[in-house]
C-alpha cells in the first residue's frame, strides 16, 4: 500500500496518551472524552463524541461497554494537539492487561485503537462507519481480538482491522464484512495467527499480508477483490482456508518460502491461486503450492507468471478452469503429481 496509509499509524504510535492515577472510584456520569483507571460498565450509549469516546488510562483494567454504543460525530478530527490522541472511539496507548468487550463503537476515524500495548483482549465488540481502521492494533504483542465485527468502514480508506509493527496476535473468530478496502490488513509484523474469521465482501482484500512469519488458516472469504494476498512477505502460511467468488482466490506476489497448503477456492472470476504478477513482472522464490482444490475459476485454475523463481506445485487439483487448470510460465517452476480435470483449454499449459 501506499506510505501515506502508514501515517496516522505512526502519529498514533508517536503519542504519549492521557494518564491518570489509579485507584480512583468509576467516573460518575461517564461523557465522550473521558479517561478511566478503574473497571468501568456503562449504564447508557455515549453518542456524538467529536474527538474520543473513552481512553483507557491504567494497566489491568477493563471496560464492559454493557451492550451499549459510542459513537463519534462522523468527522474527522483537523487539527489533533501534539502529544495527544484524537478520533478514537475507545484508545489505549501504552496500558496492558486491559480487557474492552461487549458493545458497539461507530463513526470515529479509528474505533478501537490500541498502541503500545501487552496482553489486551478485545472480545464481543462491533466497530463500523468509520474512516480509517475499524480497530487498529499497532506496536502491541500478546493481544485476542476474538469474537468480534469489523464492518461498513467506508472507502477510500476503510479497514476492518489494520495490524502494524505487532506480534504474537490472536485474531479469532471475527467478522469483517463490507469495509471499502481490506478485511484484515497486516503490515510490518510477525508471528500472528488469523484463525477462523469471515470476510465477505470486503473491496480489495480479504486478507493482505505485508509482513513476515504470519499464519493465515481456516478463514472463509466470500466475494472479496481478492481472498488472500501475501506481498511482499516471507514464510507465511496460507492454510485450510475455504475461498468462493470475488476476483482471485489467492495471490502470492513477492516473498520467499511462503506456504499454499490445503485451501478450497470455487468459483473466482480470474485465477483460483496465482504466484506473481505478469505486468510489472514481480514473482515470489521458493513458494510452496501443495494439496489445493480449485473449482470453477473464471480463468486459470493454477497461475505461475514468468518471473515467479523455484515453486513448487504438489498434489493439487483444478476442476472445471474457464481457460487452463495450470498456466505455468516459469521455468523454474516444478509440478509434481497435479490434477486437471474439465478446463476449457489446456489441463497444463507450460512456458
Amino acid at each position: 500500500m501506499a506510505p501515506l496509509r502508514l501515517l496516522p499509524v505512526i502519529a498514533l504510535l508517536a503519542l504519549a496518551g492521557v494518564t491518570a492515577a489509579a485507584g480512583q472510584s468509576p467516573p460518575a456520569g461517564l461523557e465522550c472524552g473521558d479517561t478511566i483507571t478503574v473497571d468501568t460498565t456503562l449504564d447508557r450509549d455515549l453518542t456524538g463524541c467529536r474527538s474520543n469516546g473513552i481512553v483507557i488510562g491504567a494497566d489491568n483494567i477493563t471496560l464492559d461497554l454493557n451492550g451499549h454504543t459510542i459513537s463519534g460525530d462522523g468527522k474527522l478530527v483537523r487539527r489533533c494537539p501534539r502529544r495527544q490522541i484524537c478520533d478514537v472511539g475507545v484508545a489505549n496507548d501504552d496500558r496492558s492487561g486491559v480487557t474492552v468487550r461487549n458493545g458497539s463503537v461507530r463513526g470515529f476515524a479509528i474505533g478501537v485503537g490500541v498502541m503500545r500495548v501487552r496482553d489486551n483482549r478485545l472480545v464481543k465488540l462491533t466497530s463500523s462507519e468509520n474512516q480509517w481502521f475499524g480497530f487498529l492494533i499497532a506496536g502491541s504483542s500478546g493481544t485476542v481480538l476474538r469474537h468480534s465485527t469489523g464492518k461498513d468502514n467506508p472507502r477510500p480508506d476503510g479497514d476492518g482491522l489494520g495490524v502494524f509493527f505487532s506480534h504474537d496476535l490472536r485474531i479469532v473468530g471475527n467478522e469483517f464484512r463490507r469495509n471499502g478496502q481490506i478485511g484484515i490488513h497486516i503490515e510490518k509484523s510477525t508471528g500472528n495467527l488469523i484463525k477462523g474469521n469471515e470476510f465477505v465482501r470486503n473491496g480489495d482484500f480479504g486478507v493482505f499480508v505485508q509482513a513476515d512469519g504470519n499464519q493465515v488458516r481456516g478463514n472463509h472469504c466470500v466475494r472479496n477483490g481478492t481472498g488472500i494476498l501475501v506481498g511482499p512477505g516471507s514464510r507465511n502460511v496460507i492454510a485450510g482456508n475455504r475461498i468462493s467468488g470475488g476476483g482471485e482466490g489467492i495471490a502470492i506476489e513477492k516473498g520467499r518460502g511462503n506456504v499454499v497448503v490445503r485451501n478450497v477456492v470455487a468459483r473466482t472470476r480470474h485465477s483460483g491461486i496465482r504466484l506473481g504478477i505478469g505486468d510489472p513482472p514481480i514473482g515470489s522464490t521458493d513458494t510452496l503450492v501443495r494439496g489445493n482444490r480449485v473449482t470453477a475459476a473464471g480463468k486459470d485454475g493454477f497461475l505461475v507468471a514468468k518471473n515467479d523463481r523455484n515453486a513448487l506445485l504438489r498434489d493439487n487439483t483444478a476442476r472445471r478452469s474457464g481457460d487452463d487448470g495450470f498456466d505455468i510460465n516459469s521455468r523454474s517452476a516444478r509440478l509434481i503429481g497435479n490434477r486437471a480435470v474439465g478446463s476449457a483449454d489446456f489441463g497444463v499449459e507450460r512456458l
